[in-house]
């Protein structure tokens, strides 16, 4: 089920991209770094994200050291 959800967060994306693409290429020729730029902002703030709620060593010391 979860696979399924991501595949379609990943088609969904896909295809916003394909129309943002044809819409901004109208104002803004490069349009297509605009897009790469934020899908590795987006990238990265996920990647992130999934760091920290991965890792126990890091939940130990914000509850249980003194500060």
């Amino acid at each position: 089920m979860e696979k399924l959800g991501y595949i379609l967060i990943l088609a969904f994306y896909v295809y916003m991209s394909y129309l943002i693409i044809n819409e901004i290429e109208t104002f803004f020729p490069e349009g297509l770094l605009v897009i790469l730029i934020c899908t590795g902002a987006i990238l990265l703030f996920i990647k992130v994200l999934r760091e920290r709620w991965n890792n126990k060593e890091d939940d130990y010391y914000s509850k249980e050291i003194d500060k």
